[in-house]
């Protein structure tokens, strides 16, 4: 891995909305409170980078969580046409519904895919 592929910025169409600006927020306080504060300076521009940290390791875990929840349900539906059991579009149904209802940063697309595969389940269902 080299340095630009480090430093560059997620893809904008991801599953989760981009924290980027955030995160460079909180880089931009964090050096002005070092500068501009001469008792506490040091220990602000620590906990503005100890959240920014936080941040990008949040990100990182709920990406990968419904980067694998994405995954699973194209698999449920990908068994479905073979197998024809109802279970995995139960499946999928509720996790999607439970992804739209407990996921605040999902991207438009996130939402799309989600939105379809509701109404492939739905459909199914309903046969």
């Amino acid at each position: 891995m080299n340095f630009k592929d480090f430093i560059k910025a997620p893809p904008a169409e991801g599953y989760l909305k981009n924290s980027s600006k955030l995160v460079t927020a909180l880089f931009i306080i964090a050096g002005l409170c070092y500068y501009f504060s001469k008792q506490y300076g040091g220990y602000a521009a620590v906990i503005c980078l100890v959240i920014a940290f936080m941040v990008m390791f949040g990100q990182k875990l709920m990406l990968s969580q419904i980067t694998k929840d994405f995954n699973e349900m194209y698999f449920a539906k990908k068994q479905f046409e073979e197998t024809q059991n109802l279970d995995y579009i139960r499946f999928i149904q509720a996790r999607a519904t439970q992804i739209l209802v407990d996921n605040k940063v999902l991207s438009e697309k996130a939402k799309r895919e989600l939105g379809f595969l509701l109404q492939y389940a739905e459909g199914k269902l309903k046969k």
